[in-house]
């Protein structure tokens, strides 16, 4: 049965809240919180009252209504980063902490690339934040947006995993990522 250390535990549900958090971000920047949507909304009450703007300056307020929502993206995914470089010297001084049992050796494998993924997101979040792109940025934009989507799946694929986890073979496996026990 595998055991959790208290810092991998914290490291993992800080993780779990941060990743959350960007998808809260990520979904509200898409939906109800678009630059389009918020814009359209204040062109329309402006035009009620007799004051008309353009779409694009519609579109530059619907910007400025959001902007704080999305500096809590930026914290957060500076935040992953942060906590992946904690992650990585944790692997550095102990491994992965992985057991043997060979019928998670997939599943292990599977982390693994998360790993990867949540690395080179973070290294495009931070390109991006600091504007090194140049010309790519559109790329680097769609790419950062992939593997986020990529990780948002995942997180629903490991909690889904969890379950069936704890319903078979490894009951107690949320009781010992909680309390260690």
């Amino acid at each position: 049965m595998r055991h959790f250390s208290p810092s991998f535990r914290l490291w993992h549900w800080l993780q779990a809240i941060s990743v959350f958090g960007l998808f809260i971000t990520v979904l509200l920047r898409e939906s109800v919180m678009s630059k389009e949507g918020i814009g359209g909304t204040v062109q329309t009450k402006l035009g009620e009252i007799g004051t008309i703007i353009t779409d694009e300056q519609a579109v530059l307020i619907g910007k400025a209504v959001r902007s704080p929502m999305w500096d809590w993206h930026i914290y957060l995914g500076i935040t992953v980063a942060v906590l992946l470089v904690w992650r990585l010297a944790m692997i550095l001084k102990n491994g992965f902490g992985f057991d043997e049992n060979p019928k998670m050796k997939k599943v292990y494998q599977l982390y693994k690339a998360v790993y990867v993924v949540l690395s080179l997101m973070s290294i495009s979040g931070l390109v991006l934040y600091w504007k090194l792109a140049g010309e790519s940025k559109e790329l680097v934009e769609t790419l950062h947006m992939y593997m986020g989507w990529g990780i948002f799946a995942f997180a629903a694929i490991h909690i889904i995993g969890v379950i069936i986890a704890e319903r078979s073979d490894q009951n107690g496996l949320v009781s010992r990522m909680i309390s260690g026990k």
